[in-house]
């Protein structure tokens, strides 16, 4: 039965790659290795969970997805495995919001209606960098992904973190932000404790220090939980 799946999965993804190859003109490599390391790489694995999620919504996709990068395919590039998984995760957060768009309209939706309407939003995000394309050159992480792709907008502060919770390059990449949320919250602005007792009911995240892909060290702060 799983192999019958591939086999759909390969070919619809292929087929669905050609044809927004030709709509959109992103990336694509001639001969062996169309959809290898590029942009159709990137296109292929997003829609593939897509797919999944839409046409076969009884099957698990995160688990597909995960099994074939964990286990299948764990013993090739990590760098190559990484972007597989970004990729896919991708893949799912579009179909996701559109239900959640949609409403109860989803399901007056043909399935070719919704690959079409997901294709899109994957060339879209792709275009907007929000997809890895290229596995060596690209430092994020998919580990990472949860923060990382978090706007910095959605960063929660508490009063006087300015000055004792941050570094120099920090203060000055935040300060905007700390201070329009300081005007807005006004006399509000929440203590670290606070946070703390909202990160322990779940309304909220504490991101702990890790470093980045690139090598920059993140410290510790305070985000709006992701709807993802």
């Amino acid at each position: 039965m799983f192999d019958k799946l591939r086999e759909e999965l390969n070919r619809e993804s292929l087929k669905y790659t050609y044809k927004y190859h030709k709509i959109r003109g992103f990336k694509i490599n001639t001969g062996e290795g169309t959809a290898h390391n590029n942009d159709a790489d990137a296109f292929k694995h997003a829609f593939m969970q897509a797919y999944l999620m839409i046409v076969h919504p009884n099957h698990p996709a995160k688990t597909i997805g995960d099994y074939h990068e964990y286990i299948e395919g764990w013993n090739y590039d990590r760098k190559e495995n990484n972007m597989d998984l970004w990729n896919n995760s991708i893949g799912r957060e579009i179909v996701h919001d559109l239900k959640c768009i949609l409403g109860r309209n989803y399901s007056k939706y043909s399935k070719g209606e919704l690959l079409d309407i997901v294709s899109e939003q994957i060339c879209d995000r792709m275009e907007n960098g929000d997809l890895i394309t290229d596995p060596h050159k690209d430092k994020r992480l998919f580990k990472h992904m949860e923060y990382d792709r978090l706007k910095d907008s959605d960063r929660v502060f508490y009063n006087g973190e300015l000055y004792d919770g941050m570094d120099e390059e920090e203060r000055e990449r935040f300060a905007d932000y700390y201070f329009k949320y300081k005007n807005r919250m006004q006399s509000e602005m929440p203590s670290k404790s606070q946070l703390d007792a909202n990160v322990s009911l779940g309304d909220m995240i504490y991101v702990k220090n890790y470093v980045r892909g690139d090598g920059v060290r993140v410290h510790g702060y305070y985000r709006k939980r992701p709807n993802y």
